[in-house]
């Protein structure tokens, strides 16, 4: 099998892209499906904090916007802790956020945690990939 060719075109996508490459490549399905919530996680508020700033959502929507976001973080932990992996480094960074999103007052504050939830994913990824490298 050809090993995968990486298409991210900045530094940061590259290594990102290549460590998810490696994760999955291991074809252990817990840190495979791991990484899945997890970057299904990273891209929800990759979308939803542009938006937000660029003016495209209504700062009614607080509550529906919590509550999805929200319901990210419970899947990500819920696959983790299911699969043995709830106590991986950013897990516990991860329940911090859920805590922090479901209190958020403003969509400002909401859309604010996206780099917090970026650097944890990046924790949690960079934790599968040595359970993935030791196994």
């Amino acid at each position: 099998m050809p090993a995968y060719a990486v298409t991210a075109t900045d530094a940061h996508g590259r290594d990102e892209e290549r460590q998810w490459a490696d994760i999955l490549g291991t074809g252990r399905s817990a840190e495979g499906m791991a990484l899945l919530f997890i970057q299904k996680l990273c891209t929800a508020f990759h979308e939803f904090e542009p938006a937000w700033r660029a003016g495209a959502l209504k700062a009614d929507r607080l509550p529906f916007f919590r509550q999805r976001l929200a319901a990210r973080i419970r899947r990500v932990l819920a696959a983790l802790q299911a699969n043995g992996l709830g106590e991986i480094d950013g897990g516990a960074e991860m329940a911090a956020l859920l805590a922090a999103v479901e209190s958020a007052e403003t969509m400002d504050v909401l859309a604010g945690l996206a780099d917090d939830v970026h650097a944890v994913n990046h924790t949690l990824c960079d934790a599968l990939e040595k359970r993935s490298e030791v196994a």
